[in-house]
């Protein structure tokens, strides 16, 4: 077993009854905080959490960001560390022990990126953009999370370290689970493109901001790209450009659900929306 990190795990769950276990698995015993965060799951996702934690929350539904400010703000938390972990991830035992090691020294930084694995029909998709570091682990006050559309991130003080070994992302709800997701979480997107809303990126250099370079990106250049011919471009980038095609049939079914199908969704949510108030 790896040596226990003083660190508090925070985990976010809305009917996850098939990752959940997997999740607290990786975590129960390295860490004696664990925290469930949940939207009033319908299936057996609380009676799962209880076998590992009785630290389980129950918050109304709303967008990541605002339940991660939430947590950080109003949890018990156990120590000054903090891991963010969703219910389809989980920790390898390289990491376990390399968090460890660095937390207990004491380290001058005030965060972490990890690298995350993604795996898609039991295979890791290393190409297309998909093999990615994010900030997850983090002094609890050092730390508040931005939200923008369907996407979220952290902003925290710097300075920033990064890990050497890798977490794992394996969601085993299935195809439809994953539908009803980008279903719902496209209707952001599309009111953040109708509103126009931007990012707060007013913070000063002792700060990181996850993705800065992807926010700047997405409102100096994709934003401003026609809503129709983003799906295919950014198929053919993350498929060609980024080599997602060297994963085989896996990585293009992925790539054509997420570059390309849930584009497309997101362009007839705006379309819908329009059409509202017309």
């Amino acid at each position: 077993m790896s040596q226990k990190a003083p660190v508090s795990v925070v985990i976010l769950t809305l009917n996850e009854e098939k990752n959940i276990e997997s999740c607290l698995k990786s975590v129960y015993g390295w860490s004696d905080d664990i925290h469930i965060i949940d939207s009033f799951s319908k299936d057996a996702t609380i009676e799962i959490s209880r076998k590992y934690t009785q630290n389980i929350h129950q918050v109304p539904e709303s967008h990541w960001a605002r339940i991660r400010n939430w947590a950080l703000k109003r949890l018990p938390l156990k120590y000054d560390w903090v891991l963010f972990l969703d219910a389809d991830e989980r920790l390898t035992e390289e990491l376990k022990r390399e968090i460890a090691e660095i937390l207990t020294k004491s380290p001058k930084e005030n965060g972490f990126y990890i690298k995350r694995r993604f795996i898609f029909l039991g295979r890791w998709l290393k190409y297309g953009g998909l093999y990615t570091r994010v900030l997850r682990l983090f002094k609890k006050d050092c730390v508040r999370y931005i939200e923008l559309g369907d996407c979220e991130y952290a902003v925290v003080k710097k300075p920033i370290g990064y890990l050497k070994n890798d977490m794992l992302h394996e969601d085993k709800k299935g195809i439809s689970s994953w539908i009803e997701k980008h279903l719902k979480i496209a209707e952001r997107e599309a009111r953040r493109i109708l509103e126009k809303k931007r990012a707060k990126l007013n913070f000063s250099e002792n700060f990181e901001i996850e993705g800065r370079e992807k926010i700047l990106i997405r409102e100096k250049i994709w934003d401003r790209i026609p809503l129709l011919l983003r799906p295919f471009l950014l198929f053919i980038y993350c498929y060609f450009l980024k080599l997602g095609f060297l994963d085989g049939k896996e990585g293009l079914i992925y790539h054509l659900l997420w570059a390309l199908w849930y584009r497309l969704l997101i362009y007839i949510k705006v379309r819908e929306i329009q059409n509202e108030f017309q």
